[in-house]
């Protein structure tokens, strides 16, 4: 058999037609996210894989692939480039090319997963007038003579391709376009060479499927040329696995290399009885490892672990063949590729001492590959030249090996956030972590947003980032504010320590800073810095609730703001004064009267109760002079502007309390109660257009989640969020700050980095069991890493990824000194 013979004759939509007559309907199967220590979800992830390969037994056989797919990362830039804004599109432009070329320069070929599954279809009755031209058709054929194909065959099996898709309902299983089902059979002789989908597509006939030229190497291995460049590759059948199946997860372990594995499995439902079927293959195992016992019994040896496993698999076997459950042949094939011979080599080593490690032994097979490169064609079912390794079990032990699973985070679309990390351990550093994987992480903080999205779980657009000072917390906050600042969005960070302004504007102003990034300093040039400053009387008032905000909001935002400042000192008929006296000013400005909240205060002073009127002064003596000015007015002041694309809001001597204080000093609870307004402004920025994006990023929002109060304030914020299009990013330390029971809107995309004393509450956020294992397995992260829940709710630990050195430089504001650079000498000697 020449190894150049292709099964395949013709293709249409998901359907491919063999030289022998056989029809196989071809589907994608979207991967089940699973999380490494998530052990129950990967159970019955197995059981409804198992129950699904069960159902195929009236096909007599099927192909499931792996494929390490294209990421098409050069495609993907160039459609996010159509999001960027005007006046940041050529920084943008920049920004995206550098991704591209960074991630490829290390990479070479940056890919992503995708499992394929392969059904042959069949009728259930043949009439005799079918056997007739089956018959005729073979004679034909075996004197040289080519039968013509109907052009219509598609049509004539319709009915049993619906069947089939039918069956893969559970796994969403999608049908192929016939663009990808050309491309995936190209991919097979395209391997690890760089080229562009479209391009490869552009004329589908079968015949440009093999327009490669395949040679064998010196090493035995194979040589792919094609038009777009050559590589190396070579098949590694798996032979003997552990007896055992049990969590062997094969599909799992081989995304976690750094470079891309093909796996193909050829499987078929076997025969029960004869001395051919599974019976008397069992029966010949069972009289071989009876022999071996007697044997290592009668001489007083040890018996070896493997053959008692071996036993009890077999007897295990026999029970399930006795239930009449279906029983499989197949066999894994690993396909490794490079772009030299020495790479590929060093690529087999690391495959090969891995699953030694793991007690399974992979052929390196190198007189065979020619004929296992042909075998193992989309197409091709198990033949003489691959019945070497098969391995037997029912169709839930062929599940075990966690197929249709993987490790995606992120958005399909998007920027460059990170890395999937899916190892259990702990790295030495974020960068060794990053290095480790190939698996990309892209983020486009307004998909959740939007309509007719597949595979999205959530239509809540917010998103929650928290963790310990120095986690990485920040350093993901003000990435993704510079990656929403190059998008066509409208765009709020909220700065209440103050700290963003100060340092951008000081490298900024560096000369050799400057010099070396003028399109990064002129898009931060751009940006809308507003600094309140009591200090300057021109400030004063424009947070004032009753000025910047509509009636209901006012009202609840004032009281709210005044409850907070007379703590519980207040009784009900005092609270019910102060309510008069804030409605009957939010009333006479929406009548336009030119009034505000210092009017309020003005009206409480004047009351005819002696108790009321000692309210308003206490009020005002708390406020006069005080950071609260900002947002009192008399109603002349005009408020914040809304129009800026891009603003930096922050507030001069503002104090915050420690988080969990229990006691605040005066201007604390002055500065907690003007974030009330604060957030309230928020939540007017974005609802202003509901056919603008919007995007409001509130740092330390702890303050406001402390109180019933702010409490009120955040949810509001939230309530805006899809309606209005906007969406919201609360920056905390806690992941408790987060929750209200009254609020069932939550966050659609979580961050959590590592706060050691909430491990328990970090797993109860994302939604893990709480257990010894998830538990160790957030101590092992990296200051850089967080766990990751994103809107298809996907569950993964993720490495943050900042490549862009002047990003890090405006990422650092303490500088290093003479005694943190020796300490950095020191640890590098050690």
């Amino acid at each position: 058999m020449s190894i150049f013979e292709y099964p395949i004759v013709d293709m249409k939509n998901n359907l491919v037609i063999t030289k022998g007559k056989e029809v196989i309907a071809y589907y994608k199967v979207p991967s089940i996210s699973t999380t490494i220590t998530d052990l129950e979800k990967k159970k019955k992830t197995k059981q409804e894989i198992g129950r699904v390969l069960k159902k195929l037994l009236p096909h007599q056989w099927f192909e499931i692939a792996l494929i390490p797919k294209d990421f098409r990362l050069r495609e993907k830039m160039i459609d996010v480039a159509e999001t960027l804004a005007d006046d940041a599109r050529e920084i943008g432009a920049e920004i995206l090319n550098k991704t591209f070329h960074t991630l490829t320069d290390e990479m070479e070929i940056p890919y992503q997963y995708e499992w394929l599954i392969g059904i042959p279809l069949h009728k259930g009755g043949i009439s005799i007038k079918e056997k007739i031209e089956e018959a005729t058709e073979r004679v034909m054929n075996g004197l040289g003579y080519e039968v013509e194909l109907d052009e219509k065959w598609v049509e004539q099996w319709l009915n049993e391709e619906s069947e089939a898709y039918q069956m893969l309902g559970i796994l969403r299983g999608q049908r192929l376009s016939d663009v990808e089902l050309f491309y995936y059979q190209r991919h097979q002789f395209l391997r690890y060479i760089p080229h562009e989908q479209e391009e490869v597509c552009a004329n589908r006939h079968v015949l440009n499927v093999t327009d490669s030229k395949i040679g064998v190497s010196k090493l035995g291995d194979l040589k792919l040329t094609s038009p777009y460049g050559e590589s190396y590759s070579s098949v590694l059948p798996i032979g003997k696995i552990p007896t055992l199946l049990n969590n062997q997860h094969l599909g799992e372990i081989l995304q976690q290399f750094n470079f891309p594995i093909e796996l193909r499995i050829k499987a078929e439902f076997a025969t029960i009885n004869g001395t051919a079927g599974v019976k008397g293959k069992m029966s010949r195992s069972k009289t071989r490892v009876s022999n071996i016992i007697q044997e290592a019994h009668n001489t007083g040896s040890m018996q070896q672990d493997r053959i008692v496993e071996g036993k009890f698999a077999l007897d295990d076997l026999e029970k399930k063949i006795g239930n009449k459950e279906p029983i499989l042949n197949y066999g894994f094939y690993l396909i490794v590729s490079a772009r030299s011979e020495e790479q590929l080599k060093i690529r087999k080593k690391a495959i090969l001492s891995a699953f030694q490690n793991m007690k399974v032994k992979v052929s390196r097979a190198t007189f065979d590959q020619p004929y296992l490169f042909q075998s193992i064609l989309f197409g091709n079912k198990l033949n003489k030249n691959t019945q070497k390794w098969l391995h037997t079990s029912t169709a839930g032990g062929l599940a075990e090996q966690l197929l249709f699973t993987t490790t995606f985070s992120g958005t399909n679309s998007g920027f460059y956030l990170g890395r999937v990390d899916n190892h259990f351990g702990k790295w030495d550093s974020l960068q060794e972590a990053i290095l480790a994987s190939k698996n990309i992480t892209l983020f486009n903080p307004t998909i959740a947003n939007k309509e007719g999205i597949v595979g999205k779980v959530t239509k809540n657009p917010h998103i929650y980032i928290s963790g310990e000072t120095g986690s990485g917390k920040s350093v993901l906050a003000q990435t993704i504010f510079l990656y929403s600042s190059l998008m066509n969005v409208k765009l709020l960070y909220i700065d209440p320590k103050r700290e963003l302004r100060e340092h951008y504007m000081s490298l900024c102003n560096d000369k050799n800073f400057r010099a070396e990034n003028p399109a990064l300093v002129a898009h931060i040039e751009r940006f809308n810095f507003v600094t309140l400053d009591v200090r300057n009387k021109d400030n004063h008032g424009v947070l004032d609730p009753i000025v910047i905000l509509d009636r209901i909001d006012a009202i609840e935002t004032a009281k709210s703001m005044i409850d907070y400042l007379g703590g519980d000192t207040w009784q009900k008929h005092e609270k019910t004064a102060i309510s008069k006296a804030i409605k009957k000013v939010v009333d006479e400005r929406t009548q336009g009267a030119e009034v505000g909240f210092k009017h309020v205060i003005e009206h409480l002073r004047k009351d005819q109760e002696k108790e009321i009127r000692d309210i308003g002064e206490f009020l005002f003596e708390m406020i006069d002079g005080t950071i609260l000015d900002l947002a009192f007015s008399d109603g002349k002041t005009k408020g914040l502007n809304y129009d800026e694309r891009v603003t930096i809001l922050e507030i001069a001597n503002l104090s915050l309390p420690k988080e969990n204080a229990e006691k605040f000093s005066e201007h604390e609870r002055n500065s907690i109660t003007l974030m009330f307004a604060l957030g309230n402004f928020c939540k007017r920025f974005g609802e202003m257009n509901r056919h603008e994006e919007t995007i409001e990023l509130f740092d330390e929002a702890w303050v406001l989640t402390s109180s019933v109060e702010g409490q009120k304030v955040i949810k509001g914020m939230r309530r805006v969020g899809r309606s209005q299009n906007n969406t919201l990013v609360l920056i905390t330390q806690s992941v408790n700050d987060g929750k209200n029971d009254s609020d069932t809107t939550g966050f659609g995309t979580i961050f959590a980095f590592y706060e050691k004393n909430e491990r328990q509450s970090i797993l109860e956020h994302i939604g893990l069991e709480v257990n010894e294992q998830n538990l160790e397995w957030i101590d092992n992260m990296s200051s850089g890493q967080c766990l990751f829940r994103d809107v298809f709710g996907n569950l993964n630990r993720i490495s943050i990824h900042v490549f862009i050195p002047e990003w890090l430089a405006l990422f650092s504001p303490m500088k290093s000194t003479l005694s943190s650079d020796m300490e950095n000498k020191y640890a590098r000697a050690n």
